[in-house]
């Protein structure tokens, strides 16, 4: 309802983003191509340019969407960058980022630090790191109507932003769901895809003076549970800013030399006596590649800390999929 009002209204212009619109000008006029009932803007033709090879920067800040005054994110909603829908914002089967920033204006992704850095990495980057989460049997039953939502923010060493972030605050948590019964707990939950780049800046060694070898990037995970009942959260034993679990992922990534693959240290910050920065992995920390027969990528996972195990079940990790970035 709230962007059929926008479409109907047209205010600054905003119905370009509508789907009658989107259909007039992306749709040419040959044989072959979908009708106005079949189209959705979100979904590139098979045939046409390779959708993973597009970057989708996805906006969840619709307060600072200052266009025709503030109308336009008050009738859009707040699951939205003040202009665009969360669920619309992008392609699909192409690589996003999900960002706290608003559509457009001072504090829009346009200009933004985030969308900067992500793009220098999309394009130019020299590795893909793909995060799963698997072996989920998450805690209770459908019966106890709890709902299981998991917050996630990546930080890349270097960087004064996060590169992709994930709250409920923001409206975008990614839920975890209780496995059917057909399914298995190695199916994997999609987290995110990001990009490193090797000609990054990175510190220098204390030792050596010369940059250190590693990219690192922290994922930090969040876990809450909410009571939900016919469709009605519950906050009679809600305790607010609280989560049933937390825990940083350190991960140092070692670029591969030619026709290798790269390698991978992790570690949870609650193992870490000292500051993050100071980290320095040791061989135990070294991640196993589970895909050896995979030529062209690197695999491996660490499961999550005994304090998850209760709540994610025992199997949980975190699987991590890097593959280098050939002809980038």
């Amino acid at each position: 309802m709230i962007e059929r009002l926008r479409d109907r209204t047209g205010m600054g212009g905003a119905d370009i983003f509508g789907p009658d619109r989107m259909f007039e000008y992306l749709t040419p006029h040959l044989p072959g191509a979908p009708v106005r009932d079949g189209f959705d803007a979100r979904v590139m033709p098979g045939d046409g340019f390779p959708a993973d090879r597009l970057f989708c920067l996805v906006g969840t800040n619709p307060a600072d969407y200052v266009a025709a005054r503030g109308l336009s994110s008050r009738v859009v909603g707040a699951r939205s960058d003040g202009l665009v829908q969360i669920d619309n914002a992008y392609v699909m089967g192409a690589h996003r980022a999900i960002v706290h920033r608003s559509h457009s204006g001072r504090y829009g992704i346009v200009n933004s630090e985030e969308g900067y850095q992500n793009l220098r990495r999309f394009l130019f980057g020299s590795l893909q790191v793909r995060v799963d989460l698997v072996g989920v049997d998450a805690a209770g039953s459908e019966a106890d109507d709890i709902v299981w939502q998991l917050e996630t923010a990546l930080a890349i060493r270097g960087l004064p932003v996060l590169v992709h972030e994930q709250s409920s605050e923001h409206y975008c948590p990614i839920q975890i769901e209780r496995r059917p019964r057909d399914d298995t707990a190695d199916t994997p939950v999609p987290l995110l895809v990001t990009f490193l780049s090797t000609t990054a800046g990175r510190p220098l060694d204390i030792d050596t003076g010369q940059p250190v070898h590693t990219l690192r990037q922290a994922l930090k995970l969040r876990l809450l549970s909410l009571r939900q009942h016919e469709g009605l959260f519950s906050f009679l034993d809600h305790l607010e800013q609280t989560e049933d679990w937390q825990d940083i992922l350190v991960v140092d990534i070692g670029p591969a030399e030619s026709g290798q693959l790269p390698r991978a240290w992790a570690t949870w910050n609650s193992t870490i006596p000292g500051a993050l920065r100071s980290w320095t992995p040791n061989p135990q920390e070294e991640l196993r590649d589970t895909a050896p027969t995979e030529a062209d990528l690197w695999r491996g996972s660490i499961p999550l800390p005994p304090m998850a195990h209760q709540l994610l079940g025992e199997r949980a990790a975190i699987q991590l999929t890097v593959t280098p970035r050939l002809g980038v």
